[in-house]
């Protein structure tokens, strides 16, 4: 009996030794930064590397459940956290007077005003899920990007109750202005991003979550089965809505401002590339591509490569950094990671594994079949070239 519990308890240990060393280091991050950095560093890596990567990463994560759960790749969901972020802003504001006499502002707390930000959000997914679901393809790609699009110049000419050009300033969230408590922040940000992980990981085990995996995967047979398809299409892109708007929301109070350029197509294509480089087909990627995509975008102008600099082509160096991690790893930082992780797995167990079963006193024919198989992601049963992108 000792033997079994010791390797009931090497195989639990090995299954959550990385996630919980990953919590661990998620929540001492902005701790340890002060003794590693002076104030404003320390401050600077709270907010723009921690903070932002988690705020990207939520609203990445929206388009991996939708692409990698509900076989959409939406390139709306940007324009989602933006709706929420707009939203926020104008129930927030103080009531006033626009150049062009519209009355904006209703002067809510952040609370409240994250609240209905969010349910708007919601709708607004569901909104747009009944207007693109029915299509396919490029059809549906072409169909997202146009809404997306179009929500930027609606925002972007809208004076009278968008503020058009300039937007809108002054937003500030419950922990307050975020360089004046980083920390508290960080820690909001963490939260939510976790419980959107979560939440996200539970529901697509539940009757609910299969049925979007099935329809994934065959709609058809889904539909001769008496489902629903597009309702529940539908219903996929509130949930994404939702998810985005929570990203949106933490971007307004990050930011204490709102205005266009949060929503145009460079945006679009961040969420984009944050999803593939991070791995389509694992949701944790969509925060491991957003550290990343942070890390390179914020220092790209400080590399040199044989004498040419990326001072003013740093986009340049993100696009081929982009190509290199498509080419090298097709299933994103998170799959070549897991990868490795899986590799060195199996290599240990083929050698502890007869050690287990002797101690336990159970032949073994196999010695893998001592080890039980490590868990796997509903997502990832699929065909691994399809990089989570439906068939």
């Amino acid at each position: 009996m000792s033997g079994t519990a010791a390797a009931a308890g090497g195989k639990a240990a090995r299954r959550w030794g990385l996630p919980l060393a990953g919590i661990a280091l998620l929540i001492l991050y902005p701790l340890v930064l002060p003794l590693l950095f002076n104030a404003n560093q320390a401050r600077y890596w709270t907010l723009s590397i921690g903070s932002q990567s988690l705020i990207l990463g939520i609203v990445a994560l929206s388009l991996i459940f939708m692409s990698g759960y509900g076989g959409m790749v939406s390139l709306a969901q940007a324009a989602l956290a933006g709706f929420a972020a707009y939203m926020v802003a104008l129930m927030n504001l103080l009531p006033s007077t626009t150049a062009t006499g519209g009355t904006i502002g209703l002067g809510l707390p952040s609370i409240p005003s994250a609240v209905i930000a969010l349910v708007l959000a919601t709708l607004a997914g569901a909104l747009v899920g009944a207007i693109a679901s029915r299509s396919s393809g490029i059809y549906f790609l072409m169909l997202t990007l146009a809404i997306a699009v179009g929500f930027f110049y609606v925002v972007l000419q809208n004076y009278q109750f968008l503020g058009g050009h300039i937007g809108f300033a002054g937003i500030v969230g419950p922990t307050g202005q975020p360089r004046q408590n980083p920390i508290a922040f960080y820690y909001l940000c963490l939260v939510v991003a976790g419980l959107a992980y979560v939440g996200l990981r539970y529901l697509v085990r539940t009757q609910l979550g299969l049925t979007f995996q099935g329809i994934r995967d065959n709609p058809r047979r889904m539909r001769a089965l008496g489902y629903r398809v597009s309702l529940h299409r539908v219903a996929i892109f509130a949930i994404g809505g939702f998810v985005a708007g929570l990203s949106g929301v933490l971007g307004v109070w990050y930011r204490g401002n709102i205005s266009p350029g949060v929503v145009d197509l460079s945006r679009t294509i961040d969420v984009l590339i944050i999803a593939v480089v991070g791995g389509l087909g694992y949701p944790i990627g969509a925060f491991v591509g957003a550290v990343a995509f942070l890390i390179l975008d914020i220092f790209a102008s400080s590399v040199t490569l044989f004498g040419f600099s990326f001072d003013e082509r740093f986009n340049t160096l993100i696009g081929l950094a982009f190509v290199v991690i498509v080419i090298v790893a097709p299933h994103g930082l998170t799959g070549l990671v897991d990868r490795g992780w899986r590799a060195a797995r199996r290599r240990f167990s083929s050698v502890g594994a007869p050690v287990a079963a002797a101690a336990a006193d159970v032949p073994v024919e196999n010695p893998m079949d001592a080890i039980a198989a490590p868990p796997i992601d509903p997502i990832d049963q699929r065909d691994p070239d399809s990089m989570g992108i439906s068939r």
